[in-house]
């Protein structure tokens, strides 16, 4: 199997109802009280994205990030985009021919031509995604960029509405866990 020559041990084992998904698509507007927004991911099939190793899109990186930064960029392969809403925000785990990571692919969160790595796996991607619906940028939850630094981005009260949204609408899910990594 692919995975086994890229020294990923066992994924197909561990990812086997993921790897098999060919794609979770889900656009919507969501509208709680005073909060209205689009929400959407657009996850591609896993799959075929790993058998693209030797494979990549020149699109994804540009003229003024270092050779380092264009080295990592060529490991991306996206799996979860935002197309209708078109914001250019998008998931992509990192994967290299013949170099084994202790686990899994890394998952980076891409935002305005930056790479935020996240401490998600394959599954709890999926899992949050679906806690999440598409809110924008609820990435960043699981990510090292503070909060002072969402705050002065923005972000922050955005995130915070969207979650206090979805807590409102769906009232039998508990968002806790989701608030205390806002606020961390």
């Amino acid at each position: 199997m692919i995975f086994h020559k890229l020294g990923y041990e066992h994924v197909e084992e561990r990812y086997l109802d993921v790897l098999n998904i060919d794609k979770y698509h889900f656009h919507a507007w969501l509208e709680v009280g005073d909060f209205a927004s689009q929400i959407e991911f657009n996850i591609e099939k896993l799959y075929t994205r790993m058998l693209l190793v030797d494979d990549y899109d020149a699109k994804l990186w540009f003229k003024g990030q270092s050779p380092e930064e264009i080295a990592l960029w060529k490991t991306f392969r996206v799996f979860d985009t935002r197309p209708n809403i078109g914001d250019g925000k998008m998931a992509v785990f990192s994967i290299q021919a013949g170099i084994a990571p202790p686990n899994e692919p890394a998952i980076y969160y891409i935002d305005r031509a930056s790479a935020y790595k996240t401490n998600l796996t394959f599954n709890g991607y999926f899992e949050a995604t679906l806690d999440m619906l598409g809110i924008a940028d609820w990435q960043y939850l699981f990510t090292d960029v503070s909060s002072e630094d969402l705050k002065a981005d923005g972000i922050y009260p955005k995130l915070k509405q969207s979650l206090e949204a979805l807590q409102k609408a769906f009232p039998e899910k508990d968002y806790g866990r989701y608030f205390k990594l806002l606020e961390k």
